[in-house]
């Protein structure tokens, strides 16, 4: 983890912890996530910018693996 904190959260409610993990698994599969504070404050645009594109939805759009060796970050 570039920040220790992961982009994707879900708040837990305790009397709703079952179903933590797919609300979880909804977000990330839609991509659904933030790059919150403080957490990510330090992290650069360019190193923002490149998981970005790595965790994008659509395949089609997705950076490649080519791309991502040669992204300025």
């Amino acid at each position: 983890r570039l920040s220790g904190n992961p982009p994707f959260y879900e708040e837990t409610d305790e009397d709703d912890y079952e179903n933590h993990d797919k609300n979880l698994f909804r977000k990330i599969l839609a991509g659904d996530y933030e790059f919150d504070p403080p957490y990510w404050d330090d992290i650069s645009q360019a190193a923002k910018e490149l998981v970005t594109r790595l965790m994008e939805v659509e395949q089609d759009q997705r950076i490649t693996a080519e791309e991502a060796i040669s992204h300025e970050w």
